[in-house]
């Protein structure tokens, strides 16, 4: 009887495992891929304590699911991109790339530019933000000498760099959303 109940409690955890593969596979976000691993490790490592491998349970908690899950971590941090939404009609000079591409080399992260058909209205403009494009990377927006961060943690850090410091002159910073 007890094999039958141990059986039974089993079977909810072991329909997950497929449906987390499932969603795995399918994720387009980084993030949410790395959240789905985990999960699929975790349920995966509950299933062989279960059965009586606890051997086999920790391996998979230790490696499948913590080392994977840091690995996966720097991979998806040494390759972000910061989207730089600009003016078609007016793209930023050399000297204010040069500057952008400083400060984000010291914060070790990407800069794709995003050229959109922007408007005097900031309102209009703001909307490029929620772009889909890059999904999953800030966006920012630069509005002729207004820079316009999204994400408030990413305008603190670019204010701590170096190379803002010394380039100040060049562009305002400002909170999109404040």
């Amino acid at each position: 009887m007890t094999e039958y109940l141990r059986t039974l409690l089993l079977f909810p955890f072991e329909l997950l495992l497929p449906v987390l593969g499932l969603l795995l596979i399918q994720s387009e976000s980084p993030i949410n891929s790395l959240i789905y691993r985990s999960f699929l490790g975790s349920i995966a490592a509950l299933i062989y304590a279960l059965i009586g491998a606890p051997d086999v349970a920790l391996t998979e908690v230790m490696v499948g699911t913590l080392l994977s899950s840091l690995i996966y971590i720097v991979t998806i941090r040494s390759c972000y991109t910061v989207v730089i939404i600009v003016d078609r009609s007016s793209p930023p000079d050399t000297a204010l790339k040069d500057s952008l591409k400083l400060i984000f080399d010291e914060l070790h992260l990407k800069v794709v530019y995003q050229e959109e058909d922007m408007t005097e209205s900031m309102e209009h403009n703001f909307q490029f933000l929620s772009s889909s494009k890059l999904s999953g990377s800030p966006h920012t927006l630069m509005c002729r000498t207004t820079f316009y961060v999204e994400v408030k943690t990413l305008l603190d850090d670019i204010c701590q760099t170096t190379a803002y410091k010394q380039n100040t002159a060049l562009f305002q910073l400002k909170e999109a959303f404040s």
